[in-house]
């Protein structure tokens, strides 16, 4: 199993340098972002080969696959992304779907999973991975088209390709009311990336009202190499240290 720490929930107002920093020092050696905008690339880059960490994943500047209209525009989004990902030496990108558009629910499954079979050309030629992303539309993202990870799974059956992936938040299921461990176990290959965070609140208390141990225990078991994406708001330094040692046990940075 390995970490990947979230840049800006982790070390928000900090450099990249001295984020990255302070990662290495902590025993980890992969960190993830959000947005990416190009005025940070090369500082984010020189500070990735320093302390020699890799970065996992970060996000595209356009997110909407289930309304067809969109589809160049977020091919265009995409092929920035690729270009930049190849540069960062990252293997994988993360996307959402788009607010539900009104439109019924067969129609934008067919343009989500129509939309990312068009991709495919892009993504096999630059060898990284989409991970399509379920939120949760009861706290975070109201209006959200894709919150059940079933839904998600399906998507990536039907798109049929390994450079399309489901990025399973743990976080986003549980407030959908998941079985989150036993659908993540039934389809660990369909799994590209996880996020985890303390629920209900996406803080470091990730052993309490949701208790994550027996599902590392799990993912080790399974000798799972998945990244789990720490994506998450420690109250503070000390707060985030603490975590950081609590879940070093899981973490094994041969994988």
């Amino acid at each position: 199993m390995r970490f990947s720490l979230n840049i800006p929930c982790l070390y928000r107002g900090e450099s990249y340098d001295a984020a990255l920093e302070s990662v290495r020092k902590a025993g980890f050696d992969t960190v993830e972002c959000w947005g990416l905008p190009t005025k940070d690339e090369q500082p984010l880059l020189q500070a990735l080969e320093k302390h020699r960490v890799r970065l996992s994943a970060f996000c595209p500047d356009f997110f909407i696959l289930n309304d067809p209209a969109q589809r160049e525009t977020y091919r265009e989004s995409l092929a920035r992304a690729l270009e930049k990902a190849k540069r960062l030496h990252c293997p994988a990108l993360i996307t959402q779907v788009g607010t539900d558009t009104g439109a019924p629910r067969e129609y934008q499954h067919k343009a989500i999973v129509e939309g990312l079979r068009e991709m495919l050309p892009l993504l096999r030629e630059a060898d990284i991975t989409l991970l399509v992303e379920p939120l949760n539309s009861v706290k975070d993202h109201p209006g959200y088209y894709l919150t059940d990870s079933q839904e998600g799974l399906e998507i990536i059956r039907e798109v049929g390709d390994s450079h399309v992936r489901l990025l399973f938040d743990i976080y986003h299921q549980l407030h959908m009311q998941e079985d989150v461990q036993t659908r993540i176990l039934e389809n660990l290959p369909l799994i590209g990336h996880f996020h985890i965070a303390g629920y209900p609140y996406r803080d470091a208390a990730i052993f309490e009202n949701y208790d994550y141990a027996p599902l590392f225990d799990a993912l080790q078991e399974a000798n799972c190499s998945v990244p789990l994406g720490l994506e998450l708001r420690p109250a503070d330094a000390q707060s985030r240290e603490k975590l950081l040692t609590q879940v070093q046990r899981w973490q094994n940075t041969n994988n």
